[in-house]
């Protein structure tokens, strides 16, 4: 490859979070490996090449990489897609579930994730982050079809007043939003080709969600 392979990273401390039923209570279920096993064995292997950038604004000037943004690559499986689809999908009926769609997708994701650990497959669960240059590289990926999942998250914090000691003597006070993720999704379909590699870009001009991840504080009663 063209880089240096970026380290690719398990995610056992966030995906321990879940309890060992979380990925069946949020309907995930984990695809047949047996392709990528048996690919695997015979060596049939491949590799993910990962540009991410925001795409230049005027004639000339240079591509924007997005450092930092998550790159997650795991066994294609259609019922997670058709259900990303739907929550997506859902996400166009209100104002309340536009606002929850971004965590939404985040915990599907992780569900499958999970679903895939707990059937002896972590290993077909690949992590890694954008380096400063845009890129991220993965290698000796078994051939067949995967699926590619990317995040890119930008924090806003929100100024707020703070209630007033009357206030809180009086009033059970809604917890009180201090800032939002700005969360960009990208989900992309790659096969995996022995003995290749497969260039994936990912652009500001082709995500496949945007929305928000809010983050309130509990706003105490107590004078």
């Amino acid at each position: 490859m063209a880089h240096a392979p970026v380290r690719l990273m398990r995610r056992v401390a966030l995906l321990a979070i879940l309890p060992l039923s979380a990925a069946q209570a949020l309907g995930a279920a984990a695809p047949t490996v047996e392709s990528y096993r048996l690919a695997a064995n015979r060596h049939e292997v491949g590799g993910v090449d990962v540009r991410a950038f925001t795409e230049r604004r005027a004639v000339g000037g240079p591509d924007l990489p997005l450092p930092g943004a998550a790159i997650v690559l795991v066994p294609f499986s259609d019922s997670f897609v058709t259900e990303l689809e739907r929550i997506k999908g859902q996400s166009r009926e209100s104002l309340r579930t536009y606002r929850a769609a971004a965590l939404e997708l985040r915990r599907r994701e992780e569900a499958y994730e999970r679903a895939l650990w707990e059937a002896g497959a972590a290993d077909l669960v690949l992590s890694g982050l954008v380096g400063p240059d845009g890129r991220a590289s993965f290698g000796e990926m078994a051939a067949g079809p995967w699926l590619l999942w990317a995040r890119h998250q930008v924090w806003n914090p929100v100024a707020a007043k703070r209630p007033k000691r009357q206030e809180k003597e009086l009033f059970a006070l809604a917890p009180r939003l201090v800032g939002f993720w700005a969360v960009r999704y990208w989900m992309i379909p790659v096969t995996v080709r022995a003995g290749a590699v497969a260039a994936v870009e990912l652009t500001d001009r082709d995500v496949w969600f945007s929305g928000v991840i809010e983050e309130t504080m509990r706003q105490d009663t107590a004078p």
